[in-house]
């Protein structure tokens, strides 16, 4: 859709004389220096940090390679970091959560990566992960300092305000910061980090602790700006383009971000839920390539399956009806005109099983025998289910898909005669995304219906789920400022959806529960 413009932005640096410093800086940064210096004697040399992320629109269609719509969050790790010379180089790494204890180990004389054992839980596995990425950019940016030596030796105080287990991504916004400051330690205040190096290092980083990740988390935390939205696309290759939202003239665009405190265990219901849902809009994307007589590949790099997915259908079927050579490069008219396509043929070709296809269904469909299907489909990972709801799932990715088009849209070409006429119209879109996440794609649950009926009637625009669902964390807008509604939409929630279903909550528990937040700025550096 547009030029990766992230290849020659670097991440932005501060320091205590900068003109506009940003806000978590200004606020933070003083903080988390006086904690380094009483836990170590001194003062860092410079603090990393990156932020939490919410998704505005696009759930559950990443892993079809549609693009998402999230914007950072004010919520942030922070590492303040002090470069050692010495030689015999260890990381020391104390955490301002005492829950978490200080670690210290060495780094290799030689060069080698330090070890991460995924089996073992610990929070300094997240910044080996952090650590490694960085160490792996570092060997190849500079082989000849770093192939054969070891890495500077560092001691990092550590803190945060992303609530963990939320679905905002601590993780991500963790290994973020700490990949950058392993490349700021090393290389020095000379060297400037693009944020698009930054991005591509991270968004493997969780892989060396078991988890599969896309690329959306990263992509949003390092690549934030504010007062805009991140259009994350996924194909042809991972880039993140800005999108700012219209200036309004009364009122801020502010969200919301509600937790539920439902937290929705993954590995016991994947085999209903997420697993489940990889399968069906597998299953339907091929059950549509066989109906209309086109092949998908096989062996897609990333799958779960392999066996190719609803945005390669779409783009197979282009190729083969309408002669389009090159795929869709995401460009939002012809994405809208294309996904708009696609929603008339699910009708067509799926509407006539709105109940569900039974395994002898799609074994039809795919003109194979049901062990085949079962072999092919089914033994990847673990589900359970009845009947597979191919219609709704599709049609959710590709509405869902749609509705990010719409979105960006919205903020590039219309016009609003009202501040109210943004807030309306953006709002629909995300009030239409969670009817979908609800109805068709069920991975809503009654609290976070409780909280979007409740926001909504009290001041909120636009109210759905962010994150996989089924618990977890949900986003509103709301307009912002002195006329604004957030006061209102929070004493609702805690007054009508909190106290009534903990009333045992604290209001240390509630301040974590309700984040308030404009479109914040992504990764950075503050030299001291």
């Amino acid at each position: 859709m547009t030029k990766n413009y992230l290849e020659q932005v670097p991440v932005p640096e501060f320091n205590s004389k900068a003109k506009n410093l940003p806000k978590p800086l200004i606020e933070k940064c003083p903080g988390i220096i006086q904690k380094f210096e009483n836990t170590y004697g001194a003062k860092p040399d410079f603090v990393a940090r990156s932020p939490g992320r919410v998704n505005l629109i696009g759930e559950h269609i990443d892993y079809c390679d549609f693009s998402v719509l999230p914007l950072a969050i004010d919520v942030d790790m922070l590492c303040a970091v002090k470069v050692l010379d010495d030689k015999n180089p260890s990381i020391t790494l104390t955490n301002a959560d005492p829950n978490f204890a200080q670690r210290k180990f060495d780094l290799p004389l030689d060069g080698s990566y330090v070890t991460i054992d995924p089996s073992i839980s610990d929070w300094s596995n997240y910044f080996k992960c952090g650590l490694h990425v960085a160490h792996s950019f570092l060997k190849r940016f500079a082989p000849e300092r770093f192939t054969n030596a070891p890495l500077a030796g560092l001691q990092v105080f550590c803190e945060g305000d992303v609530p963990t287990g939320s679905g905002l991504s601590s993780s991500a916004a963790f290994i973020c910061a700490v990949a950058l400051a392993v490349v700021e330690a090393n290389m020095g205040p000379n060297y400037h980090m693009s944020k698009q190096d930054l991005m591509r290092i991270t968004v493997v980083a969780e892989h060396y602790v078991g988890v599969n990740n896309g690329g959306m988390d990263q992509a949003a935390s390092v690549c934030g700006e504010e007062d805009h939205a991140l259009y994350v696309e996924f194909k042809p290759q991972l880039k993140a383009t800005p999108f700012k939202f219209p200036q309004l003239k009364n009122y801020e665009v502010s969200f919301v971000i509600v937790n539920t405190l439902v937290v929705s265990n993954k590995f016991e219901t994947a085999p209903t839920n997420y697993n489940l849902r990889v399968v069906e809009v597998t299953t339907a994307a091929n059950v549509l390539a066989a109906t209309y007589g086109v092949v998908l590949p096989s062996e897609k790099e990333g799958s779960c399956i392999n066996k190719g997915n609803l945005r390669d259908f779409m783009d197979i079927y282009y190729a083969r009806y309408h002669n389009v050579s090159t795929p869709w490069n995401g460009d939002i008219e012809t994405g809208i005109e294309r996904l708009t396509k696609m929603l008339e043929l699910v009708e067509e070709s799926l509407a006539s099983k709105k109940q569900g296809f039974s395994v002898d269904d799609v074994a039809l469909a795919l003109n194979c025998s049901r062990e085949e299907f079962t072999r092919e489909y089914l033994t990847a990972s673990p589900v359970r289910f009845q009947v597979l709801k191919l219609y709704q799932r599709a049609k959710h990715v590709y509405s869902e898909s749609l509705r990010v088009l719409k979105a960006l849209k919205l903020m590039t070409t219309a016009k609003f005669t009202t501040d109210e006429d943004f807030f309306k119209q953006f709002g629909a879109l995300m009030n239409e995304s969670q009817a979908s996440c609800d109805k068709l794609y069920e991975c809503s649950c009654p609290e976070i219906d409780k909280i979007c009926s409740i926001a909504l009637s009290n001041g909120s625009y636009g109210s759905r789920l962010t994150g996989a669902g089924w618990g977890g964390c949900t986003v509103h807008l709301v307009p912002g400022g002195p006329n604004g509604n957030i006061e209102k939409v929070k004493k609702a929630l805690i007054n009508q959806f909190y106290k009534v279903k903990y009333p045992k909550i604290t209001e240390a528990e509630l301040e974590d529960a309700i984040i308030v937040s404009k479109p914040a700025l992504g990764s950075c550096l503050y030299e001291l």
